[in-house]
C-alpha cells in the first residue's frame, strides 16, 4: 500500500478502507510472526484480534491523531498478542519463583563452615559478583523475597528490571562456578 488512509477516511468510509488495509498488511505479518515458530491459523487468529483492537480504538476515540504508520502500530498490537498467546501456551513463561537448577542458592548458608566443595566453588564465586547481584540473589534465594518484593525493598521501576538482574546475576555467578 502507498499511502496509508487517514483517520478521516478511516471513519467515513469504513468498510472500504479497512477491508484494503486488513488485505495489504495480513501477508507482512504473517510473515513476520513466523519468525515467534507459530502455527498460521494461530497467527492469522492474531493478526484478526489486533486489527479489530486497531478497529476498535478508532471508532472509539481513543485514536486520535498517528506518531506512527498505521501498520506499525498494527503489528505493535500483534506483537503484544502473539507475547500473550506465547504465555498462554506456556512457550513463553515469566518466572516470579526460584528456579530449580544445577546451582541454586536455595538452603545455602554461606556462613556455615562445612561446605561441600560444590557449595565452596558457589560460596567463592558469589563474592566476586558485584553487591546489587549479591544482594538480588540472597533476597531471592536465601530469603525468600518474591520479585515484586525486591522491586519494592530496592526501589526499582518495575519487576521486569527485577528479573531480568536476577537473571543476568544468577547466569554471571552459573559462568563463575563453570570456570
Amino acid at each position: 500500500m502507498n499511502k496509508e488512509p487517514s483517520i478521516q477516511t478511516l471513519l467515513q468510509d469504513s468498510d472500504k478502507a479497512f477491508e484494503k488495509l486488513y488485505s495489504s498488511y495480513k501477508s507482512d505479518f504473517l510473515a513476520f510472526g513466523k519468525t515467534f515458530s507459530l502455527k498460521e491459523e494461530d497467527l492469522i487468529d492474531i493478526y484478526q484480534e489486533a486489527f479489530l483492537s486497531f478497529y476498535e480504538n478508532l471508532l472509539s476515540g481513543k485514536i486520535t491523531h498517528f506518531t506512527s504508520s498505521i501498520k506499525t502500530y498494527i503489528f505493535s498490537i500483534g506483537k503484544f498478542k502473539i507475547y500473550e498467546h506465547l504465555r498462554s501456551t506456556s512457550k513463553l513463561k515469566i518466572i516470579d519463583e526460584p528456579i530449580n537448577s544445577e546451582i541454586t542458592l536455595e538452603n545455602l548458608n554461606l556462613d556455615t563452615e562445612v561446605l561441600s566443595e560444590r557449595e565452596q566453588l558457589v560460596k567463592s564465586n558469589f563474592k566476586k559478583l558485584g553487591k546489587q547481584c549479591q544482594l538480588i540473589l540472597e533476597l531471592f534465594y536465601l530469603k525468600g523475597k518474591t520479585l515484586k518484593d525486591i522491586k519494592i525493598i530496592e526501589n526499582y521501576d518495575n519487576t521486569d528490571v527485577v528479573k531480568s538482574q536476577k537473571s543476568r546475576c544468577l547466569r554471571k555467578l552459573k559462568q563463575l562456578v563453570k570456570k
